[in-house]
């Protein structure tokens, strides 16, 4: 029997025997949390799809799903710095409530504020305003965090 196209292509993004190989697509549900509280997750959802190997998924993360075949599960445990980084406190920057203009009234500890920074787009988190400043976090909201991602494949293919 022939094997056809769709085949070939499955098949050069696995390895011989189907397991995730560097640079396969890969479907996976996966939960996210951290201290036992779940941050995000696929239930009830599409599942997730990523490229192995294109950093899109923390490293450690990434790197695990080689070797795994649809249906295998992971349970990985991450460091901060393993993750999203310390949190640096350089990024915790008390900003004038005159900058925000008619947008401060309605500031609180727990509003994300989107803006820019030379030139690039950011965001940050109220952590408390004061008299004269609103006091904003500019990490990332999972930075110094001890992350738990628990994956599985659904679906290997190639690019």
């Amino acid at each position: 029997m022939r094997l056809g196209l769709a085949a070939v292509l499955l098949l050069s993004a696995c390895s011989r025997d189907g397991r995730v190989a560097a640079g396969a697509v890969v479907t996976l549900d996966y939960e996210l949390s951290s201290g036992g509280a779940v941050i995000e997750s696929s239930a009830g959802r599409e599942p997730l799809i990523v490229t192995q190997g294109d950093g899109n998924l923390p490293g450690p993360v990434d790197e695990a799903l080689v070797g795994l075949r649809p249906g295998d599960e992971k349970i990985l445990d991450l460091t901060p710095d393993q993750g999203f980084g310390p949190s640096d406190p350089a990024k915790i920057r008390a900003i004038p409530l005159s900058k925000f203009g008619a947008m401060a009234k309605e500031l609180k500890p727990g509003s994300v504020v989107a803006g820019s920074e030379g030139g690039k787009a950011n965001e940050s988190r109220v952590i408390k305003i004061e008299k004269d400043a609103a006091i904003l976090d500019f990490n990332h909201p999972l930075a110094g965090k001890a992350l738990r991602y628990k994956i599985k494949v659904v679906s290997i293919r190639s690019r």
